[in-house]
């Protein structure tokens, strides 16, 4: 983070310094007890205990609190920052210090493809750009503070994943990086358990236009049937498209399948591209297409972010190709498990498998689905019938749900099984297998069985 004053934090927060808080420089500032240390400013969040004894060991600590806590008469009163308000206080200091940088953030939500699109755009720009992004698929809320830290003088870009997975998530997350062009991949259900209705789920999403203060880009699949659905008045920015559809703005023309990636084609204000993104699948390009985007808006020329594209490293458990023992292909996608993910996976199962190998799914449950779930259970297991599965293997009572449906959709009945942890399926993958196999494994959540299974399946 860039050093600053404490009387200027102080000042932003609408609180008078004194003299005794001037001149005082602070590097640190969160809301971890764990991540004190010297020169920090510490966040009192949810009442939580105070490390007084150890705050005491180090220099020009200063805690915001809108309560009082045990053992505050050991520190010294200039220490404790009494505000009324903790969270509005709070906000006011991630919004002085997000506006300290004149620089581009770009925030990326979705249901699908936020991290990839995230690390693809990050890969384009950091060659020539110092970048300061999401780690991985690390984007719950309590990372957001950690993120917006790490913005300092030398950063000439951020680019961030704006999850959703319940109500306020969106709004919260804006007023931390106040993003100047936003993107978004494309939505369908997910997280359901805790927002209710899938209309405000959508509606969650759509909040990025607020957290743009309705200015500046937003960059939107054109070919996704909800984000055409988008109420886009109040919004005074510009609208970039993205997608196969003839009036998007950077269009994609055609692609082909390649042993690990894509060739595409595109075409962008009449002048055509082509480009090679490694990592299969038609979603795979449609994530390309919107980092190329956001990498134009950002003033890169679009030759060189494509060129950048072909060196990009696909994200581990994202469909990720892996040689096994005894000839087996192995295809890892577990990284999460939603109805769109589940789809685009048993979709691209079934354009790269041959003719003659037979297709294994290994499916664990979906996450977060809330009322929906039946439905979306029965429709993933049409999918699995529809796209040619030879065999299905459910791990988990939940995933058991499958089934049914998949054995209606042309599954056959003999080739269904079920198991319930890692050592059942290692002992029939022993004798079931065959060379030529190709085995697809998805699931949701952080099921380390299933890791287990892999890895005892590699080469």
């Amino acid at each position: 983070m860039k050093t600053l004053l404490l009387e200027n934090i102080l000042t932003a927060m609408n609180i008078q310094p004194n003299e005794k808080q001037k001149g005082i420089r602070i590097n640190n500032v969160t809301y971890n007890r764990f991540e004190i240390r010297s020169h920090t400013l510490f966040f009192r969040w949810n009442n939580r205990a105070v490390p007084v004894e150890t705050i005491k060991k180090y220099k020009n600590v200063f805690i915001v609190t809108d309560t009082p806590f045990s053992h505050m008469e050991r520190l010294n009163p200039n220490q404790i920052i009494m505000v009324e308000d903790l969270k509005d206080s709070f906000f006011k200091f991630t919004s002085y210090y997000r506006h300290l940088f004149n620089i581009p953030v770009v925030a990326i939500t979705g249901t699908c493809g936020k991290s990839t699109t995230k690390e693809m755009l990050k890969h384009i720009l950091e060659e020539t750009h110092k970048v300061q992004a999401t780690i991985s698929s690390k984007n719950a809320n309590c990372y957001n503070l950690p993120y917006l830290m790490g913005i300092d003088e030398d950063t000439d870009v951020a680019v961030f994943e704006t999850a959703v997975s319940s109500k306020g998530d969106m709004t919260e997350s804006c007023k931390y990086f106040y993003p100047t062009i936003g993107i978004m991949t494309m939505i369908d259900v997910d997280h359901t358990d805790k927002i209710r209705s899938f209309d405000n789920y959508l509606a969650e999403k759509s909040k990025i236009m607020q957290g743009m203060n309705n200015k500046g880009i937003l960059i939107l699949n054109s070919d996704d049937p909800y984000l055409s659905t988008l109420d886009t008045s109040k919004f005074k920015g510009e609208i970039i498209t993205f997608g196969k559809n003839k009036d998007a703005i950077f269009r994609i023309k055609k692609y082909q399948y390649h042993s690990s990636g894509m060739t595409f084609w595109m075409e962008y204000k009449q002048r055509g591209f082509k480009g090679y993104i490694p990592g299969l699948g038609e979603h795979s390009v449609y994530n390309a297409a919107a980092s190329v985007a956001a990498a134009a808006i950002l003033g890169v020329d679009i030759h060189y972010a494509i060129k950048r594209l072909s060196t990009y490293h696909h994200m581990r458990s994202h469909f990720q190709i892996i040689e096994g023992r005894n000839q087996i292909t192995l295809v890892d996608d577990t990284w999460k498990s939603n109805p769109a993910s589940l789809r685009k996976g048993l979709e691209t199962l079934s354009r790269i498998a041959l003719p003659s190998q037979r297709k294994i799914a290994v499916l664990g449950r979906m996450a977060a689905l809330g009322k929906y779930a039946d439905e979306e259970y029965e429709k993933a297991g049409n999918l699995i019938g529809a796209s040619g599965v030879d065999i299905l293997i459910t791990k988990g009572f939940i995933a058991k749900d499958f089934q049914k449906p998949a054995i209606e959709a042309g599954v056959n009945p003999h080739n269904v099984y079920h198991f319930s942890d890692a050592d059942e399926i290692k002992r029939f993958f022993d004798s079931f297998l065959i060379p030529n196999d190709i085995v697809y494994f998805k699931t949701g959540g952080d099921d380390s069985d299933f890791d287990d299974v892999i890895d005892y399946l590699r080469s």
